[in-house]
């Protein structure tokens, strides 16, 4: 039996007046099958400010796309994907998946996604019969504050837009900001002035704890393919940090501006089960960048401390500093 995401509870059937129950996050990962294999999108999101389409829109309809040609008893345990070209979120997307191997113990799918013929993404995901009870080990979760004793991103936003030493331009930002389809929440570990805002401290790392909105089915697949989509967001930009600027900053300021962030190639390993519906640590960390290049890792635990998931992307990261400056060296982050 297919492992498929549209033949289970995890997508819910029409109501009766056609309307559905889905959260965002299924919304954005619905895909439409229209032969063996080959699947269109249905769904597509640009960001404020972006080139194209999420990356993590493209890799979790890849990972959603694959999964439904996978046997139920395997389960993905890792992807590596590149990024070509940028999606055009007006123009559907085509999945072509091909089935590399089917073997008893693990299988690989590749996933290419097209649009107006051009490859614009490729995707190889491998999944395994999951072995639970083997021996383990894993980096310690980081002793950050808990997520209930932290404010969300909306409230953050709503906070600023009601303080008066905001700028009113930076607030129509913020007001466009609240009203964009994101389809999870996040709440910082740390909590920033909005001095610390606008002159970011140098830093290499930052974490935050994140969940899709709304409750969802329970099949561990849907669950990977909603982490797969979350996984995007925010990494990057842990690269304009380690030179002091962010997305905030970007737009006043004495910090290195950002011209252009757009990510290159993603990767993913999914160590154990975990639920994308509940608080998951995301702690994102940069060793290098240059070249106009950015390297990241990323790594989410449960919040039992248990590491779920890893991740790694490099990205185009081109700032436009102020005035020349060397390399920067920065401390690198305690486990």
């Amino acid at each position: 039996m297919a492992n498929s995401l549209d033949s289970t509870s995890t997508t819910p059937h029409p109501n009766a007046d056609g309307t559905t129950n889905n959260t965002i996050i299924e919304t954005m990962l619905d895909l439409e099958e229209i032969d063996r294999d080959l699947y269109r999108s249905k769904k597509l999101w640009v960001p404020m400010g972006a080139r194209g389409v999420f990356g993590g829109n493209v890799v979790g309809q890849a990972l959603v796309a694959a999964t439904n040609t996978v046997s139920s008893e395997f389960s993905v345990h890792s992807l590596h994907s590149y990024f070509l070209l940028p999606g055009d979120h007006t123009t559907p997307i085509l999945y072509h998946v091909e089935r590399v191997r089917d073997g008893k113990s693990y299988c690989t799918r590749t996933v290419t996604a097209k649009q107006r013929g051009k490859n614009i993404f490729v995707c190889t995901a491998s999944y395994q019969v999951p072995r639970p009870g083997a021996p383990s080990h894993q980096y310690p979760m980081p002793n950050v504050p808990h997520h209930s004793t932290l404010p969300s991103q909306e409230e953050l936003i709503h906070a600023m837009i009601e303080n008066p030493k905001i700028p009113e331009n930076l607030k129509d930002f913020l007001r466009l900001r609240l009203d964009e389809p994101v389809a999870l929440e996040f709440k910082d570990t740390k909590r920033h002035t909005f001095k610390e805002l606008m002159t970011p401290e140098v830093r290499t790392d930052q974490s935050f704890w994140i969940r899709c909105k709304g409750q969802l089915g329970d099949a561990l697949a849907l669950h990977q393919c909603v982490v797969a989509y979350g996984s995007d967001h925010n990494l990057l930009n842990t690269v304009p940090l380690a030179h002091g600027s962010s997305w905030f900053s970007r737009r006043s300021g004495p910090s290195p501006k950002i011209t252009m962030m757009a990510s290159l190639d993603h990767s993913m390993w999914f160590h154990c089960p975990f639920r994308a519906d509940e608080w998951l640590l995301y702690v994102c960390e940069t060793p290098r960048s240059g070249c106009d290049r950015g390297l990241t890792f990323g790594r989410i635990y449960k919040e039992d401390g248990t590491l779920a998931i890893s991740v790694a992307q490099e990205g185009v990261v081109r700032l436009q500093p102020k005035t020349p400056a060397p390399a920067a060296t920065v401390e690198a982050p305690k486990l």
